[in-house]
């Protein structure tokens, strides 16, 4: 990564997760929720890493649906406390909203990112019962930029291939469906997004043919990985294409899947659905996403 950039990443970081967190100590937390805060893991090789949980105060007896939700950010940015209203959302409707941390470009690479949410699944897999989460009913749900290493990490759990080609060691799961919202999936092709991201991405295994051909998630290897999935996009989305290239992607594979798209509304703005919740085609959207998940 340039110098330039590794400043620009550096600053723009600090900032973003200043006033985030400001922004989130301030909006007080619904009456019937839980959230803990700042939940302290290791990550690859030991590196520190941190979660929030959501869930509702007032648990049933029965273990609740879990979300694990990969905030967005460009890869670059972001923080776990962006979307705090839509994990409340999500949490008031019955789950438990999982929300892990990941290091950005400007700490490692792509493959590490994937690898950080990897780190924050399997220590899910084996707490999960403190938080009241039922790991029979998991839902991998991410934004934009995290859209990548969610997708990526879905993959990796359902793949031994991917998971030797990655180094990454993951615990038996089964993950029900991936949900992204404005994904941003394509690392490596010859868009502005491949051409600004992967030297900082990929580094050095952008010389591994055979590597960089899994980090295509048209390659039957990853496509196949994966469970159902859904995808939520709009007509002034900037990173539509993405989403509506993986979507017949995934039609023409006879993968399961379902889009959503909205294609008129000035308003629904990329990754509406999380970064703006209170619009009611977000609402919308959350209700059908509710309902696909738990027909799964």
């Amino acid at each position: 990564m340039s110098p330039a950039v590794q400043w620009l990443g550096t600053k723009s970081k600090d900032i973003f997760d200043k006033v985030m967190t400001t922004k989130a100590s301030e909006r007080p937390l619904p009456v019937d929720l839980v959230c803990v805060d700042d939940i302290s893991y290791e990550g690859p090789d030991g590196t520190p890493l941190v979660a929030d949980v959501y869930r509702p105060k007032d648990s049933s007896a029965d273990p609740l649906p879990i979300v694990v939700f990969v905030h967005g950010g460009g890869l670059f940015v972001g923080s776990r406390k962006t979307n705090r209203e839509y994990a409340e959302l999500m949490a008031e409707r019955g789950y438990v909203v999982f929300v892990p941390e990941y290091r950005v470009l400007e700490e490692t690479d792509g493959i590490g990112s994937i690898a950080d949410v990897c780190a924050g699944i399997s220590y899910l897999a084996s707490h999960a019962s403190e938080f009241g989460g039922d790991l029979a009913r998991i839902l991998i749900n991410a934004e934009s930029a995290g859209s990548f290493p969610a997708l990526y990490a879905t993959a990796v759990l359902g793949s031994a291939h991917l998971q030797e080609a990655f180094g990454i060691q993951v615990p038996e799961l089964h993950v029900r469906g991936l949900a992204c919202f404005g994904g941003m999936l394509y690392t490596t092709s010859d868009d502005p997004f491949g051409l600004v991201y992967h030297r900082a991405v990929y580094g050095d295994r952008l010389r591994d043919k055979d590597f960089m051909e899994l980090m295509n998630p048209e390659d039957s290897r990853v496509e196949s990985s994966l469970p159902s999935v859904l995808q939520v996009t709009s007509g002034t989305d900037f990173l539509k294409s993405h989403t509506l290239r993986y979507d017949e992607v995934l039609e023409r594979a006879g993968h399961d899947h379902r889009l959503i798209y909205y294609e008129e509304g000035q308003e629904l703005t990329h990754a509406f659905p999380s970064l703006r919740p209170e619009l009611p085609q977000s609402k919308e959207v959350l209700n059908e996403l509710d309902a696909w998940f738990r027909g799964l």
